[in-house]
């Protein structure tokens, strides 16, 4: 190899080197905030998912005409836990925006991101209940407890941001 072969090989190799950094580090990049309560880092909604509600996903899937939770559950019941999670990833969006300008504090969102990871618990459980392959009596009871308590939990979370 020629000098010029090997400047033009470390160059490539530079150039990708710098670019897989940059797509792995890009949230880190984004320039801090100052707040009322201090300086912050923008936060990136895949990045609050992740760390607060990693089943989110995994449960709008099972809500779904073709998942497990739609055999499962009277068309009542579907629709209002279809609304409940529409709305809780509604207000997630709301949280993460709030945060990154400044009108949710420090606080504030470690409070909802505490709420949602109750949320993800609570969906987790609703999912293993509606995996039982003969469910029994209280399991269909403790299934729809747990429906009813996501639905409220998750009006309850929307109207605690409106009273704030």
């Amino acid at each position: 190899m020629n000098n010029n072969t090997k400047t033009v090989a470390l160059v490539i190799v530079g150039a990708a080197l710098m670019a897989m950094l940059a797509f792995f580090f890009k949230d880190n990049l984004a320039p801090a905030v100052q707040c009322d309560d201090g300086m912050r880092n923008p936060v990136n909604i895949d990045n609050f998912t992740t760390k607060y509600w990693p089943n989110s996903a995994e449960f709008e899937t099972n809500i779904a005409e073709k998942g497990k939770l739609s055999e499962k559950l009277d068309p009542t019941q579907l629709q209002a836990v279809s609304d409940a999670s529409q709305q809780a990833n509604k207000f997630r969006k709301f949280v993460v925006a709030g945060f990154n300008s400044c009108s949710i504090t420090k606080l504030q969102y470690a409070e909802f991101g505490s709420r949602f990871q109750q949320l993800d618990n609570l969906s987790r459980r609703i999912d293993s209940l509606a995996a039982v392959p003969n469910p029994t009596d209280s399991d269909k009871a403790g299934l729809t407890r747990l429906i009813d308590e996501y639905v409220a939990f998750s009006q309850q979370l929307v109207k605690s941001s409106k009273n704030r």
